[in-house]
């Protein structure tokens, strides 16, 4: 596992590939395989977001820290500035994610002008939206890991 991510991230320090497989086994997994279940109900459509931004804050010390969206998702870094650096980058993601996030709670679709087409999940493509300054649809954008993560974890 641990040379599978060394590989995904040859500068990363002994800690950095920690915090990745850390987080991969507590959240990613664990959210991929919930989105393949919820998707397979058939009972709604399954969007998957992976949120890659990294935060200015401490010299990028923290990189893009679990619940990172929260303040993009509200429109309101500034008043996270301590963790999102409230600069013209964050306001302007947090723009279009706020947006998101609200075209999303009103009619279940994320889609708006504000970024790319965004597919439904489904298993086979596994389409999950890359949030970082440019946005983009990426299918299964952690495949190895993931796969990695689900052997590990009994998941296949």
């Amino acid at each position: 596992m641990i040379e599978l991510y060394r590989r995904h991230h040859p500068a990363a320090t002994p800690s950095d590939l920690y915090f990745e497989i850390a987080s991969d086994y507590r959240y990613g997994a664990k959210t991929m395989k919930i989105a393949e279940r919820r998707a397979a109900l058939g009972r709604g459509s399954v969007y998957l977001y992976y949120f890659k931004w990294e935060t200015p804050v401490q010299g990028g010390l923290l990189r893009s820290p679990h619940n990172m969206e929260i303040p993009f998702a509200f429109d309101n870094v500034e008043f996270s500035a301590n963790l999102t650096g409230g600069g013209p980058e964050a306001r302007d993601l947090a723009d279009r994610i706020s947006d998101t996030w609200l075209a999303f709670a009103r009619t279940g679709n994320p889609n708006n002008p504000k970024i790319p087409h965004w597919p439904a999940f489904n298993a086979e493509n596994r389409p999950t939206m890359v949030i970082n300054d440019v946005c983009e649809v990426v299918n299964d954008p952690l495949r190895e890991q993931r796969r990695a993560m689900f052997r590990a974890l009994d998941f296949e």
